[in-house]
């Protein structure tokens, strides 16, 4: 007997094994009948199960310009990626090779302390070679076009462009003009992505997920351009997201992205899961928003009395710096439901994904 593969099909020929045949034989199963009109008996092989669907294992974009338009999938990558870095800031030396060879530049045309530092470690962990720019220190002082430091940036061939500018839509025009890859640091009035993807990470790790809780968001709505990613991202992830703030300092537009607007922070906090408090931001107000900050302190101020409406497990976010005795009350923001230092820390972890993902790294791929 001999037997030939073909279209994937075990084909055999010959005769049927006659009773009382070898044992190897008897081992064989039984051929199918021969007749002239099949032609030599075939035997199927088992039906293949159906695949299953492959995840998403990088990201669809080259550019993280905003949390507007990523998927829940893409999100998913980036906070399942950081939590595998967030391993590394344990270690005894806290350094992996992934983008050695990699140049990035941090080019922050607003001041920073929080952001770019945390990017510059995230760059230095995952043993980038890095280049910073500061508005001090470029020649758009001198009247340079953001063009024309674009063309020069793009010269001396880095990696990736890390940008933080006044103007909103700056990290878009440099992605149409650059061959880098680039990372939004906060654009203007506009969005500021990997705040909100630490923030998201953060609220995971508390509470393991994102589906369904409910979020209130309270400060300064007009200027925020963390409130806008941060309704971008938890919208996507299902999340029920409440904003709070005064009149004069609320776009008429929030409710068109889907949330709930209240001027009251006792209905904002109401069961709350998280309370993300946000700056009020002086240097981008042009006229009085309200009278003094003492008003603004007991009308929309966190308390510990306005916490205690929230759920019992409640978590205290703020994104920095923050204005004590503003916003937010020191016993709240040093108390035992505040995670704002572990915000920080989470940051770099968010970043380093962010910068591998964009550097085609998988999740898979991760080095030791």
């Amino acid at each position: 007997m001999s037997a030939t593969i073909e279209g994937g099909r075990l084909q055999t020929a010959g005769r049927k094994a006659a009773a009382g045949g070898t044992r190897a034989a008897a081992r064989r199963p039984a051929p199918a009948r021969r007749t002239e009109e099949t032609g030599p008996a075939r035997v199927q092989a088992p039906a293949a199960e159906p695949r299953a669907e492959t995840p998403l294992v990088s990201l669809k974009h080259r550019h993280l310009l905003g949390m507007q338009g990523l998927s829940s999938e893409e999100i998913e990558v980036i906070l399942d990626t950081a939590r595998s870095f967030a391993e590394v800031s344990t270690r005894t030396v806290k350094k992996v090779p992934t983008l050695r060879g990699k140049t990035v530049v941090n080019f922050f045309m607003e001041p920073s302390t929080r952001t770019r530092s945390s990017f510059e470690i995230a760059e230095k962990r995952l043993s980038a070679d890095t280049l910073n720019f500061s508005l001090s220190q470029s020649s758009v002082v001198k009247g340079e076009s953001l063009l024309d430091t674009a063309r020069n940036l793009e010269a001396m061939a880095p990696d990736m462009i890390v940008i933080r500018h006044k103007a909103s839509g700056a990290p878009h025009f440099l992605a149409r003009h650059c061959r880098s890859n680039i990372i939004n640091a906060g654009d203007g009035w506009h969005e500021h992505p990997t705040q909100a993807l630490l923030d998201a990470f953060t609220i995971r790790g508390k509470k393991g997920r994102l589906k369904g809780l409910r979020v209130a968001i309270i400060g300064d709505l007009m200027h925020s351009r963390v409130l806008r990613s941060n309704i971008f991202l938890l919208k996507t992830m299902g999340a029920d997201v409440v904003v709070c703030g005064p009149p004069t300092l609320t776009p008429v537009e929030l409710e068109r992205l889907g949330v709930q607007v209240t001027f009251r922070i006792d209905e904002a906090v109401e069961g709350a899961d998280v309370i993300m408090m946000l700056r009020i931001q002086r240097e981008r107000q042009k006229g009085g928003a309200f009278p003094t900050t003492r008003e603004y302190y007991n009308l929309f101020g966190l308390t510990v009395e306005r916490a205690r409406r929230a759920k019992p497990d409640v978590i205290i976010l703020h994104p920095g710096p923050m204005n004590r005795g503003v916003e937010i009350d020191s016993a709240v923001a040093d108390g035992p439901y505040s995670v704002i230092l572990e915000q920080v820390t989470n940051g770099v972890a968010v970043r380093m994904a962010v910068l591998y993902l964009l550097a085609g790294g998988t999740p898979g791929g991760l080095a030791d």
